[in-house]
């Protein structure tokens, strides 16, 4: 499935994933301090569709996933992409290092078809937990 036109598949497709499992609150990372800090200080890992920022610390892995106006004029395709990544990220929760991380989506992904995109940021994460 391609991204555009996304709002009129999204409900067929949305059966396929299970989004009910949510990602639980204490992995993500909310607050607008910690975001901050991770863009500062955090190591840079990135592919031309995804960049990663990672800040080691002790306590759990804690994620959160940015996907601006310009990667998806449309809100329904940016929420649908960040889904999907957050899913990702719950199911191997426990192969990630403890730290922060900000997964930020590049303009050019818009361009991917999803499995494609989901590929690229597989292969990103890989690099990361090595």
């Amino acid at each position: 499935m391609c991204w555009r036109g996304a709002e009129q598949k999204a409900a067929k497709s949305s059966a396929l994933l299970n989004f009910r499992n949510m990602l639980k609150k204490v992995n993500r990372l909310a607050k607008d301090r910690d975001i901050q800090t991770a863009f500062v200080r955090g190591r840079t890992f990135f592919n031309p569709y995804f960049t990663i920022k990672f800040v080691p610390s002790r306590t759990i892995p804690r994620f959160t996933v940015v996907v601006s106006t310009k990667v998806f004029k449309n809100a329904v395709a940016r929420n649908r992409l960040k889904r999907i990544l957050r899913e990702y990220i719950r199911k191997n929760l426990g192969g990630f290092k403890n730290g922060d991380y900000v997964i930020i989506a590049k303009p050019k992904i818009n361009k991917l078809l999803e499995g494609e995109a989901q590929k690229y940021f597989f292969s990103v994460m890989e690099r990361l937990k090595q």
